[in-house]
């Protein structure tokens, strides 16, 4: 212990590099030495990385840390694309990326550009070098990927103006018509930006362009215990992100890794995906144990061009809870049959909780809330609260089941579905009825019990849906064609809103207007509803495994991923029913009821 108080006494560029061989032959690589590196925009690459010396780059501290090293970020922009080159080794012994305590950090996918030359009237116009780009020139290359059905000529870039993002126009016409437009053209040497910055002098302002594909994601597919903390994300240039793809690309993502923390983060103008949990070369997807596990928490992902959260297979046993996920697609210039602020495939056992979807938008196709589509099984959707979204709040597409949707609050467009084996308790469900349309063309796999071995594929046919508990506004269940195992009762129909033509006994129809409203906060919401005696004139049963039963076809019941199975006995808020009502208080009472944004944590 002299020896390394001396060392780190000594102050020297040499006694530095002394100090990691010390470290590495007395304490090993395998980071037993627990050590805090930090980065600051005062430090440089040569340094060691300490308080007093911190390294310039967020990727120097990455090519150093071990196991259980934790690399905090000083305040700052760093225009770079981070590319962890080892994980950590067990949840005790996680590499930790953090903003430092109090302070914003921004990890940017653009470059400030300060050259500039107005060209005529408010379009101004910058020439750059292909080289500037390195490898990847986002305006030489186009947005595209199966099911991308509109848009399909716009590039990867972007032109922001004090943050905000400018639209991409086609012509030098349609950018000299209309301010914060941009247009691009890319020969063998050049690449030039046209912008109309309208009164604006943009090399007075901060005026940025999109150069790096990714912000945060690995080249080397699979490694484990990450922690990503406290970041602010900005302008990645990746490209759509469909299931098709050998490797999916967003802003931030593990390259199917597995038992990633993402956390208290914001991801904002990611070209298309915001935190990307998908597909990559090498991985045995029939090993669930290979991959997935992450935690997916209290983001702020906003902006993004095709969703903020997907992924095909990576998303298999995470939790994606307290997010705020909001404007996806705002600028509707490009989009198809992958828009969704959450989408995924062939995940396994995932929970979705507690977070915020508001602001989906499209020019055609698209535009879903969550959507959980194609060979998704053991999925949990519960305590979100999703609104404004120009398609459907939930779309449930090809799944087998089962798949737990309880304790929402799902506003404006109908749950919609060609799945099997659903079950809805304890939703409130206002101006949202549910859409059920087959689809008997494809055939989507289903898997043995908390495996990714495939048991079979079946096609999407209605089958053993389930509704129980819940709260109907204005729109009900009186669209719904029964099907084979569908059950539905003591459910509470307002406003309108009319039962099943079914099930429903013991439901109650009642005309009371519950004059609902929705007060948007910029980190949150809140929504009032009136209620009366309606919901107490039921007494319905508590929703569980005895309740419904063995799905024939995946043959499980509505389970944790250790195969326990699931009663819901909490609401929206986490408290404890202590009877069962319909909607998703716990505490619901005759008057004024309030939910609010984030949710109450019991």
């Amino acid at each position: 212990m002299f020896l390394l108080q001396a060392l780190m006494n000594f102050k020297s560029y040499y006694s530095d590099i002394l100090l990691v061989i010390f470290i590495t032959v007395i304490f090993g690589s395998e980071g037993v030495f627990a050590r805090e590196i930090h980065v600051s925009k005062m430090g440089g690459d040569s340094a060691y990385g300490s308080h007093a010396r911190p390294y310039l780059s967020i990727n120097k501290a990455a090519s150093i840390a071990q196991p259980g090293d934790t690399v905090t970020v000083h305040a700052g922009t760093y225009r770079e694309w981070v590319k962890p080159i080892r994980g950590g080794t067990d949840d005790s012994k996680r590499i930790t990326y953090r903003a430092a305590p109090g302070v914003e950090v921004f990890i940017k996918g653009s470059e400030r550009i300060t050259s500039w030359i107005r060209e005529a009237n408010d379009v101004w116009k910058v020439e750059l070098p292909n080289s500037f780009f390195g490898e990847y020139n986002p305006y030489a290359l186009k947005v595209s990927g199966g099911w991308l059905n509109y848009g399909k000529w716009h590039y990867r870039g972007d032109v922001y103006l004090n943050g905000e993002a400018f639209y991409e126009r086609k012509t030098a016409q349609e950018l000299a018509e209309a301010e914060h437009t941009w247009h691009c053209q890319v020969d063998e040497e050049v690449t030039t930006i046209w912008a109309n910055f309208g009164k604006t002098n943009p090399n007075t302002e901060l005026t940025e362009i999109n150069v790096r594909e990714s912000l945060f994601m690995p080249e080397i597919t699979g490694l484990k215990y990450i922690t990503v903390d406290g970041f602010h994300f900005m302008h990645a240039a990746a490209n759509w992100a469909p299931p098709v793809l050998d490797l999916q690309t967003g802003a931030v993502g593990p390259r199917m890794g597995k038992y990633w923390i993402i956390e208290n983060c914001t991801v904002t103008n990611a070209r298309c995906v915001g935190i990307i949990l998908g597909h990559a070369p090498g991985v045995d997807y029939s090993d669930i144990d290979a991959y997935g596990d992450h935690i997916i928490r209290n983001n702020i992902i906003r902006r993004c061009g095709q969703a903020g959260i997907a992924g095909q297979k990576g998303a298999t046993r995470s939790l994606i809870c307290g997010n705020l996920i909001e404007e996806t697609n705002y600028r509707r210039e490009f989009g198809g049959w992958e828009t969704a602020a959450i989408k995924f495939h062939n995940s396994v056992d995932t929970v979705i909780s507690g977070n915020l979807i508001r602001g989906v938008y499209r020019q055609e196709q698209g535009a879903f809330g969550i959507w959980i589509d194609f060979g998704n099984q053991g999925i949990r959707i519960t305590r979100n609260v999703i609104y404004n979204t120009e398609a459907a709040t939930v779309f449930l597409e090809m799944n087998h089941g089962p798949t737990l949707v309880d304790n929402n609050v799902l506003i404006g467009q109908p749950t919609r579905s060609n799945s099997e084996a659903t079950v809805f308790a304890h939703n409130l469900f206002v101006d949202c009825g549910y859409e059920y349309r087959p689809d008997i063309r494809r055939r989507s796999q289903y898997y043995r019990p908390h495996t990714t071995v495939g048991a079979g594929r079946k096609s999407g046919t209605a089958q053993d849906d389930k509704w129980f508990n819940n709260i109907f506004i204005r729109q009900g269940l009186d669209k719904v064609k029964t099907a084979s195992g569908y059950a539905s009762d003591y459910n509470i129909f307002m406003q309108g809103a009319k039962k099943s033509s079914f099930d429903d006994k013991n439901s109650v129809v009642d005309p009371y207007v519950t004059e609902l409203t929705i007060k948007d906060h910029p980190f949150g919401t809140t929504i009032t509803f009136s209620m009366n005696d309606a919901p107490f004139r039921v007494k319905g049963p508590r929703v569980n495994a005895e309740l419904v039963g063995v799905f024939p076809t995946v043959g499980q019941t509505i389970e944790d991923r250790y195969g326990n199975s699931i009663e819901v006995n909490t609401d929206i808020n986490g408290k404890e029913y202590a009877l069962p009502i319909a909607g998703p208080l716990a505490d619901l009472k005759q008057g004024l009821n309030t939910i609010v944004w984030p949710v109450k944590q019991h």
